[in-house]
Order: C-alpha cells, then sequence, then structure tokens
C-alpha cells in the first residue's frame, strides 16, 4: 500500500499555482493566483483590521512542510484579515499558507530595504513548536512479531 502526504492547507479541487516567492520577485503578472507557501516566522504586526506576518520562505515536501534542513529564501508578508496571537504566531514558528498573491511591498531588513511579496491568506496551518510532531500520526506496518 503506498500513501502520500495531504496538505494541510489545500483540499481536493482546490487548483494552486506553481509559484514561489522568489518567482514573483523575478517577474511580474502572478497577481491573482492562488498559491500555497510555507516558511518561518520573522515579524508580526497587529493592525487594525488586520494582521502582518513577515515569513522567510522556506520550500516545502510532498505534505506541504517547510524542508528545515534546506536553505531559507526569500521573505515575503502574508495579510490576514482580523487579529492574530503575537504569543501563538511568535516569530521562529513555522507555517503552511493557501492565498492569492497580492503584488510586492517594500519593507526594511535592517538597513536595507527590499521587495518582498504580498500574499492575502485564504488558510493558515500553524505548524507544532516542536518539529519531531509534524509527522502524520499514520503508521502502517506490516511483519511478524514474537514477543516472550
Amino acid at each position: 500500500m503506498v500513501g502520500c502526504a495531504q496538505s494541510p492547507v489545500v483540499d481536493e479541487g482546490i487548483e494552486v499555482a506553481a509559484v514561489g516567492p522568489a518567482h514573483v520577485l523575478a517577474k511580474e503578472g502572478h497577481e491573482g493566483q492562488r498559491v500555497v507557501w510555507g516558511g518561518r516566522i520573522v515579524a508580526i504586526e497587529n493592525l487594525p483590521d488586520a494582521t502582518e506576518l513577515t515569513i522567510v520562505s522556506y520550500p516545502l515536501d510532498r505534505g506541504d512542510r517547510p524542508k528545515l534542513r534546506s536553505e531559507p529564501g526569500v521573505r515575503f508578508i502574508l495579510v490576514e484579515p482580523g487579529f492574530l496571537e503575537p504569543v501563538q504566531f511568535a516569530p521562529g514558528r513555522y507555517l503552511t499558507v493557501r492565498g492569492t498573491i497580492e503584488g510586492l511591498d517594500q519593507r526594511a531588513v535592517g538597513e536595507y530595504v527590499r521587495d518582498h511579496p504580498v500574499l492575502q491568506s485564504e488558510h493558515i496551518h500553524l505548524w507544532p513548536a516542536d518539529p519531531a510532531e509534524w509527522q502524520s500520526r499514520a503508521r502502517i506496518s506490516v511483519g511478524v512479531g514474537v514477543r516472550f
């Protein structure tokens, strides 16, 4: 029996584009596309009607989990309508999100000003703080066991 990893943010029938944050920086014209991105939260800002998360992107595995052993990519801004608790969505936590590309915004990273892709959130999956808990609990094993 072969199992495949399930995405925590994409249900069957939802189409997503194979476009990453670096693609948005490299070429215009991705606005309005639905994508799945993930990474590590580096900052959170609660505004009057939304929360903005600054996230450094990571490549995702087949289960849409950030690949922690990979090099981080570009930063992007995630806009979530309403309030997100800063203690729960703290810098250092990992997430995967499905959303729609809105374009680019310039943001400071220290003394540097960089373009950041902006993503309007549709569905956020915040991974457990301990990456050892990211694995699926379902296990299949076949064999013969003898116990004395």
